[in-house]
């Protein structure tokens, strides 16, 4: 049997919102032509409650598919305990089969698969949801079986606390699937599948990979990413020493000549830091469609300054005590008219205090 594999669409995603619609089409219409069944792990939607016209377009879509969908809801679709989410709304219209601390049998010439799935959970029940799951569902050990989650994994994801894939192994599935994550992964030997999103949301190196969804043979026990036509994502940096704000401009300005093409998709991180005395506010940064520039210069010295901020309280010191040393070692040898720790004691009575301080300093 095939198995097509799709998550995280997220139709309407605002920044992209063609792309949500038009490359989440090409993933369901392939599928649809290559796979008895199609799997589908949470995100369908970019919002809780999507509107009339982002609705509109799903239903379309989902009428014109002929291969069955299971489904489960993500964290974008996640509601209240007792009100609707928009995937069981499908289920509703009789789009899809919604899977939520449930299972079901499909059949198709004489094999089974057997599937379960809930929807995402706050990564701290993670685990709990797990033994919830476990407590309902138990896999047959005869045919093929499919567990649907949609969550944050530590393999994956940075995150304390966060639940291992081998956490999974105990329930004994076949096959995990998961969605959640952005980018195509595999995990257990293969056990463990992500699909990525068919659309770019996140901006990050690792979505310059193609978009597409998995087609899994549960009688080769393969997989293969089947890569669907999406926009070009480029992500680059550039790294400026001591740079003077026209400098950088004019070096910015040149690498987006360079890498601009229709309908490509740039990330420019910009770091490092610029001259002496000038501030990234000094940076006249290019506004264009389909460019977004992460501006990261002088991050050393705020991290400087944390580091400064962290051991001073590491050394337990109060937040005034704090506050007057910061003051007084930027101050040093600069001011001569007043004296910088007065000052800052009046301060702490308010700035007409201040200010009345400073006037007898003038006179």
């Amino acid at each position: 049997m095939k198995i097509a594999v799709i998550g995280d669409t997220h139709l309407g995603y605002p920044r992209f919102y063609s792309d949500s619609f038009i490359q989440a089409r090409a993933a369901f219409k392939d599928a649809d032509q290559k796979a008895d069944l199609i799997l589908f792990l949470g995100d369908l939607y970019d919002s809780r409650v999507p509107s009339l016209q982002v609705l509109g377009e799903a239903i379309s879509l989902f009428r014109e598919l002929k291969t069955p969908v299971y489904a489960i809801h993500g964290n974008h679709e996640r509601r209240s305990r007792g009100a609707l989410n928009p995937v069981e709304l499908l289920q509703k219209a009789g789009f899809l089969t919604h899977l939520h601390l449930d299972s079901a049998i499909f059949e198709k010439d004489g094999e089974k698969v057997f599937l379960a799935g809930f929807g995402n959970v706050p990564d701290d029940l993670a685990l709990r949801a797990l033994e919830k799951l476990k407590e309902k569902v138990t896999p047959p050990t005869d045919s093929f079986s499919i567990l649907l989650i949609h969550q944050s994994f530590k393999e994956f994801v940075y995150g304390e606390n966060l639940s291992s894939i081998h956490d999974l192994e105990p329930l004994n599935y076949s096959l995990y699937l998961n969605g959640h994550i952005h980018a195509h992964k595999t995990g257990m030997d293969g056990k463990f599948l992500i699909p990525g999103s068919t659309v770019l949301t996140q901006l990050t190196r690792e979505e310059t990979k193609p978009k597409g969804y998995i087609l899994y043979d549960t009688n080769s026990k393969t997989h293969e990413f089947v890569e669907i036509p999406s926009r070009k994502f480029i992500f680059e940096e550039i790294e400026f020493e001591n740079t003077f704000p026209k400098e950088a401009q004019e070096r910015i300005k040149e690498k987006l000549s360079e890498l601009k093409a229709p309908k490509t998709i740039i990330k420019l991180r910009i770091k490092g830091t610029l001259a002496q005395g000038f501030k990234t506010s000094d940076l006249t940064l290019p506004s264009e469609e389909g460019v977004f520039i992460d501006n990261r210069l002088n991050e050393r010295h705020l991290k400087k300054e944390i580091e400064k901020i962290r051991e001073m309280r590491e050394n337990k010191l109060s937040l005034r005590d704090l506050s007057e040393q910061r003051l007084r070692e930027r101050l040093e040898g600069k001011i001569s008219l007043f004296d910088p720790q007065k000052l800052f004691e009046y301060l702490l009575d308010g700035p007409e205090a201040g200010m009345e301080y400073l006037k007898t300093k003038r006179t």
